[in-house]
């Protein structure tokens, strides 16, 4: 069950009292809403299936063979009364809202949809994906949901309803995977096309946290040593030679040629050279960049748009 016309799907004003496993004010004054509308439909429905009932037990209409009209009409009537039931008792929101109850599901989310079609009308039905099981949720709470990650999300136990979602930190790292990602990552994208709707959630999970990583190590690359780490001779001198991050090698020739080997054995030629200004002038990439660039030891790192990747010397 969803609930529609909420401006802000996941109120942070709400989320510290839904973590302590209870409904806000503002919560329960807008569920009341949703349950007594609920209820209004059920009272109407029975009523119809009453007026039915007596209708075909009264012998008005039609004739029916034999016990026909009879048994339709004692149906009727016992769904009229199954629901004059509902609607008393309370279902799954009311029972909600009585308990105030609320649940903590916390997993790799995960989000899906289902096309409907009834006669001439057509309408999308929007789920999340957290610990295996789905819930129901608006539009305008599934484009706010996280594509990828770990999350918790907040929920009435008997309606499912989703009151809330907090983003939680990412699961650790097997170390040594932001040196050598490609492994995981294809072990992760393999993953993703699981059948299992949890596995491929978890993997999902797995790889935004590696981009996370690699945004971070990259941004942390991209500042300079201090002066007295680098090596001390001119970039034009320093930089020359084969120099290797994972699958990528970066080989600068003294002829001002370079040679970029990409992931599949794949070779882009260039030129390079050290620009006035002491930055790195090359266009392996097919267009002309400007780049920062330092050595220090047996790393030359390029830094592009606060973001540094490091190159290793190659032994080759």
């Amino acid at each position: 069950m969803k609930i529609q016309g909420n401006d802000d799907p996941f109120p942070a004003a709400d989320l510290e009292t839904n973590k302590g496993g209870r409904l806000t004010d503002a919560q329960r004054k807008r569920l009341r809403g949703l349950a007594r509308a609920g209820r209004k439909d059920e009272v109407f429905a029975a009523l119809f299936c009453g007026v039915m009932g007596v209708v075909l037990l009264s012998g008005v209409g039609p004739a029916q063979p034999g016990l026909m009209k009879p048994l339709i009409g004692a149906a009727f009537l016992a769904a009229g009364l199954l629901l004059v039931r509902l609607a008393v008792s309370g279902d799954a929101l009311t029972k909600d809202l009585r308990s105030g109850s609320v649940q903590r599901v916390e997993g790799a989310i995960g989000k899906h949809t289902l096309d409907h079609q009834e006669s001439h009308t057509r309408w999308t039905e929007d789920f999340i994906d957290v610990a295996g099981k789905s819930y129901s949720v608006d539009a305008e709470a599934y484009n706010a949901a996280p594509d990828a990650g770990i999350v918790a999300v907040y929920v009435l136990p008997k309606s499912g309803v989703v009151l809330n979602l907090e983003r939680l930190a990412d699961r650790p790292l097997p170390a040594g995977v932001t040196a050598s990602p490609a492994a995981a990552v294809g072990a992760a994208i393999t993953a993703v096309r699981s059948q299992d709707p949890t596995q491929a959630a978890e993997a999902r999970a797995e790889l935004a946290a590696i981009g996370t990583a690699m945004k971070v190590q990259f941004a942390a690359a991209a500042t300079p040593p201090p002066a007295g780490e680098r090596d001390p001779r001119p970039l034009a001198e320093a930089i020359l030679g084969t120099w290797q991050t994972g699958p990528i090698s970066m080989a600068f020739l003294p002829d001002g040629t370079t040679v970029a080997t990409l992931p599949g054995g794949r070779r882009r030629d260039g030129r390079w050279s050290i620009g006035s200004d002491g930055r790195l002038q090359e266009n392996s990439s097919g267009r002309n960049v400007v780049n920062d660039a330092w050595v220090a030891g047996d790393v030359l790192t390029i830094s592009q748009d606060g973001q540094g990747t490091a190159y290793r010397r190659s032994a080759n």
